[in-house]
């Protein structure tokens, strides 16, 4: 079984006078090792969710327990030292070059300068950075390449847990598309807790292995993307996510999830081929685009091992 990462116990967040919580009696398990979007438009109370685990924002009432501890009877320094926090306006501090941005949390743990700088080296090849950019300062990088050194800053001291508050929102679409697949392959690969904050649904759902919809300071549905788009528990979440989006639901579905197995290969070599893990959106328009009676479907070592139809794709969700 998972342990538990992050509990919210009956959580609740009133500002001094405001009509209503900005976040309202919310219990809430994640994960260790998950990778939790949550969703919800301007005001609906992500952000505060997101900030009362490192207490950049107290709670009115409630206990958050991270890794089974009350963060209350951590000091506040500590807390945030173990846990990584990324923002969209990135943050850098200007008058420092990259490599000592990055090394801002190692030297306030007062790591050794030869195990700092294995560190610098080792995520800025994580994140794709040339190693020369060490000496340069944030000025001289583009938006992206920040972003990038900012997600290597929050995991400079190896924190289990990282907090995310849309980090990609300001910038451009081809960049920001780059940033999400390289960004969840990391996750994938060192198996961090991520929470992470966007009012984009393509992107909540592209990231998250499961997904909060927040309105009016309640969560009100925790599961699966594919799940929640499915099955939305109310009108609410239905229009946000728009449940009805069938070319949605197949760019969630894997093509493993339809295949016909195969009992022999028999699949000419003239039939396109994708991995288990394409998406089924993917596999459509393969279909459509070449006329073809199917896709052959390969494994890690290229082997076939099923085909998809036009017919087999009729039947997502049961249909």
């Amino acid at each position: 079984m998972s342990k538990e990462a992050i509990v919210f116990n009956q959580v609740s967040k009133t500002f001094p006078k405001a009509a209503k919580p900005s976040v309202n009696e919310t219990s809430l398990v994640i994960p260790q090792g998950s990778f939790v979007t949550i969703l919800g438009a301007s005001g609906c109370g992500k952000t505060t969710l997101l900030k009362m685990v490192n207490r950049i924002i107290e709670p009115t009432a409630g206990i958050i327990s991270v890794f089974g501890k009350d963060i209350r009877s951590l000091p506040v320094t500590e807390l945030r030292q173990s846990i990584g926090y990324v923002i969209q306006q990135v943050g850098l501090f200007p008058h420092l070059t990259i490599e000592q941005n990055i090394a801002t949390v190692p030297d306030i743990l007062g790591w050794d300068r030869q195990k700092t700088a294995e560190r610098i080296n080792y995520l800025m090849e994580l994140v794709h950075l040339p190693e020369n950019y060490k000496k340069l300062y944030p000025r001289q990088l583009s938006g992206g390449q920040q972003q990038r050194v900012g997600i290597a800053r929050a995991m400079a001291g190896d924190p289990a847990i990282l907090l995310m508050d849309e980090p990609f929102g300001a910038i451009d679409a081809i960049t920001r598309t780059k940033l999400q697949d390289d960004f969840k392959q990391i996750q994938r690969e060192l198996g961090k807790t991520v929470l992470f904050v966007t009012h984009d649904v393509d992107e909540a759902m592209k990231l998250g292995d499961r997904m909060i919809v927040m309105n009016e300071g309640t969560i009100q549905q925790y599961d699966a993307p594919l799940a929640i788009m499915s099955n939305p528990s109310n009108d609410f979440v239905s229009r946000l996510i728009q449940s009805d989006n069938l070319f949605q639901q197949l760019h969630l579905m894997r093509a493993e999830e339809r295949m016909i197995e195969l009992a022999e290969s028999t699949a000419g070599d003239n039939i396109p081929r994708v991995q288990k893990g394409e998406s089924l959106k993917t596999v459509l328009q393969m279909l459509l685009q070449q006329n073809i009676p199917y896709v052959a479907v390969e494994n890690e070592e290229h082997e076939l091992v099923g085909r998809i139809t036009l017919e087999q794709l009729k039947l997502q969700n049961g249909r």
